[in-house]
């Protein structure tokens, strides 16, 4: 027999259900307007990707592929495998937890800004994270990657939505 407990967590499991949904919903409205502009550039490296392994990660569509780095593009997330050979299995696991939160922020981040996400954090990302000179800045001064203020802020915001925790960088 029910008591009252059972009810209550009963109950309270179908309210985070019936609102987990309509968050889900308004999650993805806002990517296609507020975000449009980096959800359609997603979208068509998913597109491109569609032959590869997809899942779902709370409101983003993730792709995994063969390449040695991730991004997230608005509600999507191409994740590269970032396993070492030298690390063991739940080390590497944690690292690509680790990366697919980092990316879920930058997913996040989209929610916040909308059209400002282009010339606030993708570009500087972008450039950050692929000309040389920074690689070697980086090197050189001994910085994290996630030094940046736009990786810094979605590592950040990632692990606070995720509830995840992270190593300090």
């Amino acid at each position: 027999m029910m008591d009252i407990e059972d009810i209550c967590v009963f109950l309270c499991g179908i309210l985070y259900v019936g609102m987990a949904v309509p968050i889900k919903i308004l999650c993805v409205l806002c990517q296609w307007t507020w975000g449009v502009v980096q959800n359609i550039v997603g979208l068509l490296v998913f597109l491109v990707t569609l032959k590869n392994k997809h899942s779902i990660f709370r409101c983003a569509v993730v792709t995994h592929w063969n390449h040695p780095y991730s991004m997230g593009c608005g509600m999507f997330i191409f994740k590269g495998d970032h396993g070492y050979a030298h690390y063991s299995d739940e080390r590497n696991e944690k690292i690509n937890h680790d990366v697919l939160v980092h990316e879920y922020g930058h997913t996040v981040q989209s929610l916040i800004l909308g059209p400002l996400f282009v010339p606030v954090i993708a570009i500087p990302s972008l450039l950050w994270a692929s000309i040389p000179y920074f690689d070697r800045l980086r090197s050189r001064r001994g910085l994290s990657y996630y030094w940046l203020y736009c990786e810094k802020w979605a590592n950040l915001i990632g692990d606070k939505v995720c509830g995840n925790i992270r190593e300090k960088c």
